[in-house]
């Protein structure tokens, strides 16, 4: 192996470049925005500083579409999950880089407002979680394209359960052409 050469699995590449994964060519990064810190004042008390939390995400958002998974053992997910993602993502004409991907398990303080406020998110895609666990005030069936203020969420079972399903994937492939119309 030369090092002009090296196969880096997308895990490794999510931890050396949390910030962001990919930048297309000429463009620079935006410059890192710093989110105020929450100041909360008990009844009674001082007034208590609380810190933004450290968004840990893949993707670079160009298009405001926030995908959500649950996966506790890992940062982001698993390989094969991120490998069967690209895949929907790239038959939808989109790439990780027009999304968003967090891992709801990073996140258990955050209620939903703060991530779809922070991402600014228009589509929600939620793999591993539905509608009403991720925060939102109503439940749908899964693969229900759903319209809801100016957003439009769909929740699906985790991408490990769909990727080996034929009649998930056919269901799910019916909900992604409606969202992205396809």
């Amino acid at each position: 192996m030369s090092l002009n050469k090296i196969d880096l699995s997308p895990q490794l590449v999510a931890r050396l470049y949390p910030k962001s994964l990919s930048m297309d060519p000429g463009t620079q990064a935006p410059p890192a925005v710093q989110p105020e810190p929450a100041v909360v004042v008990p009844p009674g008390n001082a007034p208590v500083t609380m810190a933004a939390p450290e968004w840990k995400s893949l993707g670079g958002n160009k298009k405001n579409i926030l995908v959500v998974v649950h996966y506790p053992g890992d940062l982001h997910l698993p390989d094969t999950s991120f490998q069967f993602l690209s895949q929907l993502l790239n038959a939808c004409r989109l790439t990780p880089n027009d999304v968003v991907i967090i891992n709801r398990n990073n996140y258990p303080d955050a209620g939903h407002q703060e991530l779809l406020e922070h991402f600014q998110s228009r589509t929600v895609l939620l793999f591993g979680t539905t509608a009403a666990a991720f925060g939102f005030p109503f439940e749908t069936p899964p693969y229900q394209v759903q319209h809801y203020t100016e957003l439009v969420i769909m929740h699906a079972p985790a991408l490990h359960e769909l990727k080996d399903d034929k009649a998930a994937k056919t269901q799910l492939w019916a909900s992604l052409k409606k969202i992205f119309n396809i």
